[in-house]
């Protein structure tokens, strides 16, 4: 209660100061008051003062009735994004591939490979959870294999803070998949706001094709660094044969494929394969493709999916707060506030330091700032409008900044503090100190790479 009792008091003080600033030929009135609602928002959900789309539908009213904008109408702009139908309709994936015993079958195979060797058992789970997680958001993905690994773990009497086994895995596997989202724009959320903000601030957009052409390298090299840093500190104790054997039991058991298993992999393939075409044929933009694709899931003759089904997978608080902050990052761009915000860094005397290092250091200071406020969405309605801003000051392309704090924001190594990886910490096995042992090098390692890879790939690609 005094933790929500302090996050109203903040939201008010934030509101009060955003509403009395006068406006200066710096920044206006309606934007000062816009940055207030902005600090009013992160407050509240920082603090978990109100429910997320309680605190979302709240801020939308806000902007008219302090005057930020004419009418309703202009605060909630976000909502009619494509990008949020896609949010919405890629949520169905993951629900009927959780129908299937696909992820057993993948799991088997991997197990077939690493055999009772303890660290090749880490990296062949780290692995199959960052590929099925390229499509599949990552709070489902990391369910599917947190289930896999108990079932290991329970078999090898595998104790919680007493088994190195069970550390390396539950922070390997939801590790893996936050990394593996960073790679498709249908794999995180964050993706799909980054390319909506981008659309907002430059009227420019980049296509399914192009982000999985610039963010797959990082993803390859990231898997294996979070990986040798897991199992270096943190040790695997060795693994008995037998206690893969409840793995094998379920993959003998599924060694017939089921029609409607064909069924979903063919659509979920046929969903890839026209995302990537759509780098050729505008018309089918990821959004499209996600709502064609959903419609199909729903055809007589496929029946993958109930509407009932649908419903209950999709997380409609997120949902609304991913609205919001779109059309916070629209009304924010228009009152002059991300200008006024790029302008006082920009003063700070961080840009003297040259493109590379002020990048790498701005993307530093995010990524620890999403650290301990994972709200990952409002950081990034917050924060890449500037970036954009800065970067066209240096000439480069708003390609950049959007891709790069699309997958620092994704990618929280060091605390158990975002709802995917709270997900495996809550079964007992490790600790704060465990994640960020293992995090640091790989944390310092994603911002270094990303402020390198970025400039380049962009570059060349011509985005």
């Amino acid at each position: 209660m005094a933790k929500r009792l302090i996050g109203i008091g903040l939201a008010i003080v934030c509101l009060a100061i955003g509403f009395l600033v006068p406006g200066s030929e710096a920044l206006s009135h309606q934007g000062a008051t816009a940055l207030g609602i902005l600090g009013a928002l992160v407050a509240l959900w920082v603090t978990s003062a109100l429910p997320l789309g309680a605190t979302a539908l709240l801020v939308v009213v806000l902007c008219p009735v302090l005057g930020v904008v004419d009418n309703l109408g202009k605060a909630i702009g976000g909502f009619a994004s494509p990008a949020l139908l896609f949010i919405i309709a890629v949520f169905s994936m993951p629900v009927i591939m959780l129908k299937t015993n696909w992820g057993v079958r993948l799991i088997n195979a991997l197990i077939g490979w690493t055999g009772a060797n303890s660290r090749k058992l880490v990296l062949g789970f780290m692995c199959a959870t960052t590929l099925v997680s390229t499509v599949m958001s990552d709070v489902p993905c990391t369910v599917l294999f947190l289930g896999f690994a108990l079932t290991i773990l329970k078999a090898a009497d595998a104790k919680p803070l007493q088994s190195n086994l069970g550390r390396c895995l539950m922070i390997g596997i939801p590790i893996a998949a936050v990394t593996g989202g960073m790679t498709t724009p249908a794999g995180s959320s964050f993706n799909v706001v980054a390319m909506n903000i981008l659309q907002q601030a430059t009227g420019t957009s980049i296509s399914f094709l192009d982000w999985v052409l610039v963010a797959l390298p990082v993803v390859i090299i990231m898997t294996p660094i979070c990986w040798f840093f897991i199992t270096a500190i943190l040790k695997p104790e060795p693994i008995a044969d037998s206690c893969l054997q409840g793995i094998r039991d379920q993959a003998a058991g599924a060694k017939k494929i089921e029609a409607y298993e064909v069924k979903a992999i063919l659509v979920i393939g046929a969903m890839l394969v026209l995302w990537i075409v759509g780098n050729w044929v505008p018309v089918l933009n990821a959004t499209v493709v996600a709502l064609i694709g959903l419609t199909v899931m729903f055809l007589p003759g496929m029946d993958l999916l109930t509407w009932k089904e649908f419903q209950g997978s999709v997380p409609w608080g997120i949902v609304i707060m991913c609205g919001t902050i779109m059309s916070m990052g629209g009304v924010v761009e228009a009152t002059g506030g991300a200008a006024f915000l790029a302008g006082a860094i920009s003063g700070s005397g961080v840009m003297d330091l040259g493109f590379f290092a002020a990048f790498a250091l701005l993307l530093a200071l995010i990524y620890l700032l999403h650290t301990v406020c994972p709200i990952g969405v409002a950081i990034l309605g917050i924060f890449l409008p500037i970036m954009i801003t800065l970067c066209a000051g240096f000439g480069v392309s708003p390609a950049v900044p959007t891709i790069a704090l699309a997958v620092v924001v994704a990618g929280n190594y060091l605390m158990p503090v975002n709802p995917t990886v709270m997900l495996t910490y809550g079964e007992g096995y490790y600790t704060f100190g465990d994640m960020f042992k293992t995090g640091i090098v790989p944390s310092v390692a994603l911002v270094l790479i990303m402020a390198a890879w970025m400039p380049f790939i962009v570059g060349v690609m011509g985005l």
